[in-house]
């Protein structure tokens, strides 16, 4: 019982990005991935959950590291090798098609079934310069994102690009939407939560959150006063429809689970629990500190827990 005392020289201490790991599963990632590329002969560096390379191989010479590793993290330590191995060899494969690709990018006949919408969290675009591409703020800490959604890769489209078309952006998205909605299905449950019932949207690809651009194809999804909603990562929704009081138990419920499937991923979103309501999303702040939560809902929002008391 006194082992957890003794130093390990071979244990690496676990950075914020990758909180999520345990000491032993980050150790392992991180010899996995340094592995990989000392096979490849590639020199790198890593800086805070990015991985910078002196090659463009990949495409970029900045590769991130947490989705993969959130991918690792929620599989056993024997898979890392293959997982991380799939998930870099990807990025090359990705730039081989990526050149034959931007040959027809400006013939918008050839390239418009490869368009689509993608849900991102404000941080992603912290690493990219938003004003070369194509977003509309969707929610509180939430944009969606004009992509190409590729056999092995998803691209943002940039402006530079699209202007070429000579189409209208909300085309544009409207094209990408139906595009992932006839391309990407997912799976939708019902499923208990203590004493209450949630509708779980969950897929295995990375386009499980665009069912809010279809909720009002979804009357169970939609209660009289509206819904909770999170979006934790790119394979989970979950939806509460507002029907009573029992509201209330379900907020204290879904916060720690949505906060808890954003921090583990992979492709984390946002830990955010909106309220949708005739068509708009707000967002219903809170805080976790010291396991205690903290909910600062808008005058609206307490208003109908007024009505509903």
């Amino acid at each position: 019982m006194f082992s957890i005392f003794k130093k390990n020289r071979n244990i690496e201490q676990i950075p914020d990005w990758a909180s999520f790991f345990s000491n032993e599963n980050y150790t392992e990632f991180i010899k996995v991935v340094k592995d990989y590329f000392t096979k490849k002969n590639v020199e790198y560096t890593i800086q805070d959950g990015v991985l910078i390379v002196d090659t463009n191989e990949f495409g970029v010479n900045k590769l991130g590291l947490v989705n993969v590793a959130q991918v690792c993290n929620q599989d056993e330590k024997k898979n890392y090798k293959t997982l991380v191995k799939k998930h870099f060899d990807t990025m090359i494969r990705t730039q081989d098609f990526d050149r034959e690709f931007k040959k027809i990018i400006h013939d918008y006949e050839k390239i418009k079934s490869y368009l689509g919408v993608r849900l991102y969290d404000t941080e992603y675009f912290a690493q990219i310069d938003k004003s070369q591409i194509i977003v509309k703020s969707f929610a509180e800490n939430i944009y969606a994102s004009l992509i190409f959604d590729l056999p092995d890769a998803i691209e943002s489209v940039k402006k530079e690009d699209a202007d070429k078309w000579g189409k209208i952006l909300d085309e544009l998205f409207e094209i990408g939407i139906e595009n992932i909605r006839q391309n990407c299905l997912y799976e939708i449950t019902q499923q208990p939560i203590g004493d209450f019932n949630i509708w779980f949207v969950q897929g295995d690809h990375f386009f499980a959150p665009n069912v809010v651009f279809d909720l009002n194809k979804y009357p169970e999804f939609i209660g009289t006063h509206g819904s909770l909603i999170g979006i934790p990562h790119r394979h989970a929704v979950i939806i509460y429809p507002i029907e009573n009081i029992d509201v209330v138990n379900a907020i204290n419920s879904l916060i720690p689970i949505i906060n808890g499937m954003n921090h583990e991923g992979p492709g984390s979103i946002s830990n955010c629990l909106y309220w949708y309501k005739d068509g708009s999303f707000e967002n219903l702040p809170y805080k976790i500190e010291d396991s205690k939560l903290q909910f600062y809902p808008p005058e609206t929002f307490v208003d109908i827990l007024n009505k509903l008391a």
